[in-house]
């Protein structure tokens, strides 16, 4: 059981589907998600998530503008000016005093409370007239596995654009007793919309991929040119040397290395 109020460090919660323990056991990819812009009580503000019904999708934006026709030209012609990144995950959160206890169901909602709260900008006092202004408007980094995080295996830097919290099932059915016998939902839904800032060149350049030909973008394959490290995660990478490993699905004399 994780103690929201003594933690550290960072703050903790397991969000799962029915796992007996209220804490992270280790037995489902934590989702991370980090507030950059501000601090829980002067220690990094990160929560960790272990979805149920995970789903990521990743959407590429591209805005061609000002289409124009051309004297005896079939098609119009659009004017580029940008191509733009977005995530959309959705999971569930789950927790019953049944099977994880009322600390976990409390848990749940604190976790759903800090997900709302995260949202909102960091301020400071102006010490004048009672007035305060916007420090730091709300950033946020998210890791997940090989699948979301930046060439570091740190997390993917970018703002949420839309957070959208639901009470999961049937309300009436769906009220679990949390800590002192508050009544609170065992499920919730959460929707995130994730817009992303790149921190390094996202582009060809003389035939290569951000400069220097990264495979490993925007997804980890485990695959190298050995030229830099170029997706997310810890494993794989562009710094693992897997020159004479078989690409998976190929013939044996075919290897990563004879593709770069």
């Amino acid at each position: 059981m994780v103690d929201f109020l003594k933690t550290g460090q960072q703050i903790l919660t397991s969000i799962s589907a029915g796992l007996v323990n209220s804490g992270l056991d280790g037995n489902v990819e934590p989702l991370e998600i980090q507030a950059i812009h501000t601090k829980y009580n002067k220690s990094p503000f990160i929560i960790l998530i272990e979805p149920a019904n995970l789903n990521i999708t990743d959407n590429v934006s591209i805005s061609m503008q000002g289409s124009s026709a051309g004297y005896g030209r079939l098609d119009q012609i659009g004017t580029y000016s940008g191509t733009s990144r977005s995530i959309s995950i959705t999971f569930t959160m789950i927790k019953s005093e049944v099977l994880n206890g009322k600390e976990a169901v409390s848990n749940n909602t604190i976790t759903a409370n800090l997900l709302k709260q995260s949202v909102y900008p960091s301020y400071i006092d102006t010490g004048t007239q009672n007035t305060s202004v916007i420090k730091t408007p709300p950033y946020f980094r998210i890791k997940y596995g090989d699948i979301i995080g930046d060439y570091r295996a740190e997390g993917l830097a970018g703002f949420i654009s839309s957070l959208r919290i639901t009470n999961g099932r049937d309300l009436g059915n769906n009220i679990g007793i949390g800590v002192s016998g508050v009544k609170l939902p065992i499920e919730y839904g959460v929707e995130i919309t994730f817009n992303v800032l790149h921190e390094h060149e996202v582009g060809w350049y003389d035939g290569k991929f951000a400069k220097d030909n990264r495979i490993n973008w925007p997804f980890n394959t485990g695959l190298s040119n050995n030229d830099t490290a170029g997706g997310p995660g810890t494993g794989g990478g562009n710094n693992v040397d897997t020159g004479d490993v078989p690409i998976p699905g190929s013939p044996d004399t075919i290897s990563a290395g004879s593709l770069f």
